[in-house]
């Protein structure tokens, strides 16, 4: 039977033609894209997982076709203890696998319910937010290249564990963190329905019973809250305690535990108020506070992984004349390695055979690829261009480039300037005043009314809480991030609104910031004595011979010549390309040697070359010339005009050249830029703007950015920016419009007025509800009620910065709320 289907079954990607591969499920054949994908179909159908079709939100990742490669280099670990995971006290492991595909919970659900059925396999746990694959296992039952294998027979890719033992630290903490706030919310969605009948009850009557049965109940919820979600408030508060430098902690959990132990005493007594809502409520709020600000914390250790992640994990290291597949990690200085083209350099070293070109933008700024021959250093992380080269390695772990560049970044971290910072002295000075009222309110009362005591300073403790306070800040970020979000800017660092309100320069990086990072044809000259060429020819030319190279000028006229219309000449390679690192190709086309590159190897001896031209030459001499300069983003002018207008000093710091920088300056009427800068450098030029009292915003999207982004006053990465960078900055565009920098900046302001509206509220409310807990005209469960009902105004407030997009619904905001703990 005929199949019209277009798309592969598995992936979704375009079923190339004359590619007649199907699986069969459900009596019906459906087509796939390749044979990998038909593998990994027919295993999920044949294993009794075909649920995951029916459940999947999105589409599977394309499967390799063959993985014996890959497979074989996970055999050479097998025998390495050091990669099986952390060891249980039963001899177990624990392994974690940072897994590539993984999409939406059906991947989850197919990878966990494969896993167990091997062998040796306990347990498996699939984390979609991160990729981490969490397998208990044991060694002598099964091998770790079955692991991997299990996983890319799915179409997955396991990758070798990063820095486990810290990333499975912080796993672990996230998942306490979320046991905690489950709990937390659960207990709370109970008690307060429960307190619902007690307070009708009070209000219009109750039974005796019902009461009883009511309060039973809360406090049987309440117990677990308590104990389970409330126990880090009390640990935190002995640990300041026997340090003798008091938190926030000590006044929140003897507020807690007060509220809590009064409540059981009245129940038990038969007399008085309980307070159990009070005490779930507080608990979950707080819970929620710590734990976003867990995740702030983790986001900010993520550097180390990405900047391991720039290595590639393994290499073909040559030793005794034969070629083995290895963990880079395993490499030494003195070691051989052979990197293929479009591989990353595992290790720095210098060649030792062969020459090629070398990408290094990501880590230097360097726009066009240097050219790298016998004897010359190459970066660990860098990327092969042109040709197989053997490396002898000459530094490998904390000696390479790329961690003295992780230390570098360090080092700018600690030298950022804070924000909102709260003095060290305040917060034991206000712990010391809230526990002075509390306890002056007691003793007052006790002398006046015994009976009001223990509620007017329960009350107290209540009331004083900062929530409101605390709350004045996060929630505008979090309605902040939304909006932003809306117009295609990711906000990480809640605190950069204020700081982007006080930028008054905007430093830029070149490529791939304000460049596109690749070269494009500026202008075409045609020699005047070949008018049988005109440009189109000459272009098409051009373009067949740099059809086979993935340089980056290649891509140029892959580009120039599809944007142009088709004419009648249609050249044909006669015969292979031959590729000349540094300086051109050389292929045979329609009968006729064709040369394309350099001045020097075109023999344009009379021309003085320069690295912005490109000849292309036959037999006969030069035919045309390409002049190529770095591609503009296309509003990059209008972005940088709209910034100086605004009263803003632009400047741009690059690694390179001086007349690459001063070419693009120039093209945007910039009159100040610095060419040649490495990370240290730029760290030095930020330091003297700051010394000079200047704000500063850094825009990039290199790894070679990220020092000076983690040190800058406010810092954004552009789309497309390296992993790295990104983690660095505090504001990524994930719109291609450089005018966002600009919509950033309004949208900030607007978060300005609505901050300081939030904390006039929150001073003013705590100022007021604090007397009327000390009179005893406020309850406990009153002050917890007006708590709640002041954070809410602080959030309505807040989510106003929304609504006014007539955007999305308000309540999303609250999604990503970054509530620091009060």
């Amino acid at each position: 039977m005929g199949n019209t289907e277009t798309a592969c079954f598995h992936c979704g990607e375009p079923i190339p033609a004359g590619t007649s591969l199907f699986v069969v499920r459900d009596g019906q054949q459906r087509a796939v894209c390749c044979a990998g994908c038909q593998a990994v179909a027919e295993l999920i159908f044949s294993s009794g997982l075909g649920r995951y079709y029916q459940f999947r939100q999105e589409l599977g990742r394309k499967a390799g076709e063959d993985l014996a490669a890959e497979l074989s280099a996970w055999q050479g670990c097998d025998n390495r203890e050091s990669l099986w995971g952390v060891k249980l006290p039963d001899g177990r492991r624990e392994l974690l696998l940072q897994t590539e595909g993984i999409r939406c919970a059906a991947c989850a659900w197919l990878i966990r319910s494969h896993m167990e059925n091997l062998p040796g396999v306990q347990s498996t746990q699939v984390d979609t937010a991160t990729g981490y694959t969490r397998i208990i296992w044991r060694p002598e039952e099964s091998r770790l290249s079955r692991l991997a294998a299990g996983l890319m027979e799915l179409g997955y890719k396991p990758h070798l564990p990063l820095a486990s033992a810290e990333e499975q630290g912080r796993q672990e903490e996230r998942r306490s963190s979320m046991k905690r706030l489950g709990v937390a919310g659960l207990g709370m969605m109970q008690v307060m329905m429960y307190a619902v009948g007690l307070y009708a009850g009070d209000a219009f009557g109750i039974d005796v019973a019902e009461r009883s049965f009511l309060t039973w109940v809360s406090l049987l919820v309440t117990l677990p809250v308590l104990l389970y979600s409330g126990r880090v408030f009390f640990e935190g508060a002995w640990r300041s305690l026997k340090a003798g430098r008091p938190g926030m902690d000590v006044p929140v959990a003897l507020a807690i535990g007060l509220a809590f132990l009064a409540s059981c005493y009245n129940f038990f007594r038969g007399h008085g108020e309980v307070w159990f809502d009070s005490v779930v409520m507080f608990i979950f709020f707080l819970s929620l506070g710590r734990h976003m600000e867990m995740m702030l914390r983790h986001r900010n250790l993520q550097a180390g992984a990405a900047l391991a992640r720039l290595l590639p994990e393994w290499a073909e290291r040559i030793r005794g004349g034969r070629r083995e597949t290895v963990p880079a990690s395993d490499l030494e200085a003195g070691d051989r390695v052979l990197v293929r083209v479009g591989e990353s350099f595992p290790a720095d070293g210098h060649i030792c055979m062969g020459s090629t070109e070398v990408d290094e933008a990501l880590l230097t700024g360097e726009s066009r690829p240097v050219a790298r021959a016998g004897g010359d250093a190459v970066i660990a992380g860098t990327i092969n261009l042109s040709q197989p080269v053997e490396v002898e390695v000459s530094a490998t772990g904390q000696e390479t480039t790329v961690s003295s560049l992780g230390r570098l970044l360090l080092r700018a971290q600690s030298t950022r300037p804070s924000t909102h910072s709260m003095p060290a002295w305040l917060v034991p000075l206000f712990i010391a005043t809230v526990l002075v009222i509390a306890a002056v309110t007691w003793v007052g009362w006790q002398i006046m009314d015994p009976s009001r005591a223990f509620p007017a300073m329960l009350a107290v403790l209540v009331a004083s809480c900062p929530c409101a306070l605390s709350l004045a800040l996060p929630v505008v970020h979090a309605a902040a991030s939304r909006r932003l979000l809306d117009e295609g800017i990711l906000l990480t660092r809640g605190d950069a609104l204020h700081a982007l309100n006080e930028v008054d320069t905007v430093v830029f990086d070149k490529t791939g910031t304000l460049t596109r990072g690749a070269p494009e044809i500026a202008a075409i000259e045609v020699n005047p004595k070949r008018r049988e060429f005109g440009e189109a020819a000459a272009l098409r030319i051009a373009a067949v011979l740099e059809g086979v190279s993935a340089h980056p000028i290649a891509r140029a006229f892959h580009d120039a010549d599809r944007s142009r219309s088709a004419d009648a000449f249609w050249p044909r390679l006669d015969g292979p390309v031959t590729v000349r690192p540094g300086l051109g190709l050389q292929a045979p086309i329609d009968g006729r040697e064709w040369r394309i590159g350099t001045a020097q190897f075109v023999g344009k001896t009379d021309s003085v070359d320069d690295d912005d031209a490109i000849w292309l030459m036959d037999p006969r001499g030069w035919v045309a010339r390409f002049a190529l300069q770095d591609a503009l983003r296309p509003d990059a002018t209008e972005a940088v005009q709209s910034l100086q207008d605004a009263g803003m000093e632009v400047q741009i710091l690059s690694g390179d050249s001086h007349a690459a920088v001063a070419a693009v300056a120039e093209r945007l009427h910039v009159d100040t830029f610095r060419a040649r800068q490495t990370p240290a450098m730029k760290l030095d030029t930020l330091a003297a703007l700051r010394q000079s009292g200047r704000s500063t915003l850094m825009v990039g999207d290199g790894v070679n950015d990220a020092p000076v982004l983690a040190a800058a006053d406010v810092s954004m990465t552009v789309k497309g920016g390296a992993e790295l960078a990104n983690s660095m900055a505090d504001l990524i565009l994930t719109g291609e419009s450089l005018g966002l920098i600009t919509r950033a900046r309004v949208i900030a302001r607007r978060a300005g007025q609505l901050i300081r509206q939030n904390l006039a509220w929150a001073v003013l409310y705590n100022a007021s509800v604090l007397p009327l807990a000390v009179s005893g005209m406020l309850k406990p469960w009153m002050a917890a009620l007006g708590m709640s009902l002041s954070s809410l105004l602080v959030v309505a407030n807040a989510a106003r910065l929304v609504r006014e997009r007539g955007g999305r619904q308000p309540a999303e905001a609250l999604v990503t709320l970054e509530v620091e703990r009060p």
